[in-house]
């Protein structure tokens, strides 16, 4: 398993196109990536707490639980995923933060 880990600054004004469009064009890929047993699991969570705050922005943690580590690569070599990051990056205010690794321990779904 994989777990890769994003962490974007959206402005405050862009927050509800950000989501919408989220639902629009990434969450599709995430159900088909999970129907096809690529990915094992998904979140987008708006985060209340933060060490590295932006002001202007709500920040949202993304976490993707891949169960390989090619699974990461289909993702982001995927032309749907390709067009909606390029959409995204005009929602952020502040340069992503991204995280990944091979998952050591896991407990629940």
């Amino acid at each position: 398993m994989e777990t890769v880990a994003i962490v974007l600054s959206v402005g405050h004004d862009k927050v509800e196109e950000f989501e919408a469009g989220f639902r629009a064009n990434e969450l599709p890929i995430w159900k088909d990536f999970h129907a096809r047993g690529i990915l094992a699991r998904a979140l987008l969570s708006r985060m209340d707490v933060s060490s590295r705050s932006v002001q202007g922005a709500d920040q949202y943690l993304i976490t993707v639980v891949f169960n390989s580590d090619e699974g990461h690569h289909l993702h982001d070599n995927d032309q749907r995923f390709q067009a909606w990051n390029e959409l995204a990056d005009a929602f952020q205010i502040a340069p992503a933060m991204a995280f990944g690794g091979e998952t050591i321990l896991s407990v629940g779904d």
